[in-house]
């Protein structure tokens, strides 16, 4: 199967990189760095030809293969019976249950992936209809398209499902992405805490956090992209910890994989600015006090290779939207202040503290509103606030009941990270507090909330933007709790947090596994539609009249409600690969792309048009392309079919 050869790729860069440091942990990070770079240069490389489709793609990994294992056999004199696993350590008796039922719930996590297919709200708007364009295009440029943010949004983590989508001829292991990097996050927060003093029991521990975090196990079987930028940003802060570590005496190959990091964090999502400037602070701060005048080298050399990495992008997006960031956005806070931060701090901290108690939730909610008042500013106040009121949530979802990747709260792990931060501060016996690192590490996670909370506008959906934040923090709790409490104690709270799990883990809202309607009963196609079901009827039908009109090139009129990628589904369903779908009469930046080959020469013999509250677009009887009139013919709520008037059906 040619999807292997990404991952032959991996494993030999990990033995590649076991050569070079003793720890395994590091050299899974740094193995995983380097083939996030890799894919990032094969991508942009294929990119400048137009050679984004399968024989080159496949080409290009073999050939990536063949020179990564020449070097391993070859230039460090290795041999077959090497490649073998080589990492061992040994676990108390009844941790090794607690990491098998961590295994578990990765093993589940991925099953789910597996078998139900992307269906994420932001991945059928923009992550993988971004992906099918692509590879229609044969290339990663921008393209006319009605929802921008398929264009300007980073694109690490569709660039590698992208690979994994021609190489598997599917979607089947799209989700596949942020599994991965749900082991690698494990593994990462594991290798912090003992970077941070933790002992075996800590270390264990801080996976456990990770893995039974609800947005964890949630996020681990979609398409989003937060989980990706969590682990390179793991990967960032313990690069961070051996040049705080090791200070003058960094090797450098350190440095460009902290370089490396830090720019596939950004490649991958926006939000990670937020939560590298607190740690890129600390490690200057650092370095400054050891290299001082020569500082500038290291941090010249990380600061070359985070925007190489990125260049491209930034490019594409600086040649269409004027900005290497894309369009400006409106999640920004209009006004700033300390006022704006504590009460982004509170209504942030209250997508996480909801509970099935609804009296708790209100309680809460009014202790919050009355806080505002002394603040002296709206607790909805428009420019603090992106979309909707602020609220407490709870009910059932909050246990994990219909619990889903937008929006679900980390109460639990809240909680942890409260206790964890109050021991640290007030526990005299405690003596990692005059461990200065600690205090570094943990101001740095902290201060990432902070920055995030004092630039961004507050949305119900944040509670997955602090993804990272929590992941980051597990390391600390491992840490203090098993410098702290005795081992009964760190055992009887991760079996409760591995309990606690289950709920998310079985009754995932749009891919359950125990329920009436679950992943191995329903259909793939119904699966797509799991968070609009009343489209899939409208979206069937329409790709029906297309096949009886054999009509097969398609312009798409969705406006900003472009939901697109079930539509791509069901047409290759229908056509295999013989179709072609285009955004036309684009309103906003993109429109540059449409008069540019090769979408000027797009003629569509028809028209997808959406009319919904959503889309901005009201019903039409006909619309214009060009010098082309498209006149209705054909109409199931919310969706209307346009053709060429008959006397232009023979040009």
């Amino acid at each position: 199967m040619p999807l292997i050869l990404p991952m032959i790729a991996l494993v030999f860069l990990y033995y590649i990189c076991q050569s070079f440091y003793e720890e395994w942990r590091i050299a899974v990070l740094s193995a995983t760095v380097i083939w996030g770079v890799i894919i990032a240069i094969v991508t942009e490389i294929l990119n400048f030809g137009n050679l984004v489709q399968f024989e080159f793609v496949l080409a290009a990994w073999l050939i990536i293969d063949i020179a990564i294992a020449t070097f391993y056999f070859k230039f460090l004199n290795k041999t077959i019976t090497d490649i073998k696993p080589n990492f061992t350590f040994q676990v108390p008796g009844v941790y090794q249950k607690i990491l098998y039922s961590v295994v578990a719930i990765v093993a589940l996590v991925g099953l789910i992936g597996f078998v139900a297919p992307p269906n994420n709200w932001d991945s059928m708007d923009y992550h993988m209809a971004r992906v099918v364009h692509w590879i229609q295009n044969h290339n990663i440029a921008h393209y006319p398209a009605s929802y921008t943010p398929q264009l300007y949004q980073n694109p690490w983590s569709e660039f590698l499902i992208m690979h994994f989508q021609i190489l598997s001829s599917g979607d089947r292991f799209a989700n596949s992405v942020q599994w991965l990097s749900l082991i690698g996050c494990l593994i990462g927060v594991s290798l912090i805490a003992k970077q941070l003093g933790a002992n075996l029991i800590g270390q264990i521990f801080a996976a456990v956090a990770a893995a039974t975090l609800p947005m964890a196990i949630l996020q681990a079987s979609s398409t989003q992209n937060d989980f990706a930028e969590a682990f390179w940003l793991v990967c960032l802060a313990c690069y961070i910890l051996i040049i705080a570590d090791k200070g003058k005496n960094t090797a450098w190959d350190i440095y460009l994989l902290l370089g490396c990091s830090l720019g596939l964090s950004i490649l991958t999502k926006g939000t990670a600015y937020f939560y590298i400037l607190p740690f890129i602070l600390w490690i200057t701060l650092s370095q400054v006090k050891c290299l001082r005048f020569q500082v500038w080298k290291p941090a010249l050399s990380v600061a070359i290779l985070a925007c190489l990495i990125n260049i491209n992008h930034y490019l594409r997006n600086y040649v269409i939207f004027g900005s290497p960031f894309g369009e400006p956005s409106d999640y920004k806070n209009e006004i700033l202040g300390l006022n704006v931060m504590i009460s982004n701090i509170l209504r942030n901290l209250a997508l996480h503290i909801g509970t099935p108690i609804g009296l708790s939730n209100g309680i809460s909610h009014k202790i919050i509103q009355i806080l505002h008042t002394f603040l002296k500013i709206e607790i909805n106040d428009k420019r603090t606030t992106f979309y909707g009121d602020f609220f407490v949530p709870g009910g059932w979802s909050t246990i994990g009941f219909w619990g889903e990747e937008n929006s679900a709260g980390n109460l639990l792990h809240l909680l942890l990270i409260i206790t964890c931060i109050f021991i640290f501060v007030f526990q005299k016996k405690l003596k990692l507090r005059f461990q200065r690192v600690v205090l570094a590490y943990l101001l740095s996670v902290c201060a990432t909330f902070l920055v995030f909370c004092y630039l961004l506008k507050w949305q119900p959906w944040n509670a997955r933007l602090h993804l990272p934040f929590f992941i980051l923090f597990t390391p600390f709790i491992g840490l203090v709790l098993s410098n702290f409490y005795n081992k009964k104690i760190i055992k009887y709270i991760a079996i409760t947090l591995i309990l606690a799990s289950l709920p998310w883990l079985f009754f995932n809202r749009y891919r359950p596994i125990l329920d009436s309607n679950n992943i191995f009963q329903v259909s793939r196609i119904e699966q797509y539609f799991k968070n609009r079901p009343q489209l899939q009827q409208p979206y069937t039908k329409a790709v029906e009249y297309l096949d009886s009109q054999h009509c097969r090139t398609v312009g798409l009129m969705m406006g900003q409600d472009t939901w697109e990628y079930p539509l791509w589904i069901l047409m290759q369903q229908k056509f295999g690969n013989q179709f072609q779908l285009e955004h036309i009469n684009v309103p906003k930046a993109s429109t540059l792309k449409e008069h540019e080959l090769p979408f000027k020469d797009f003629k569509p013999c028809g028209i997808i048009y959406m009319y919904t509250k959503r889309s901005q677009l009201n019903k039409v009887e006909e619309t214009k392309l060009r010098d082309r009139t498209f006149i209705r013919k054909w109409d199931f709520n919310p969706l209307e079919l346009l053709s060429l008037k008959p006397e232009l059906l023979n040009e």
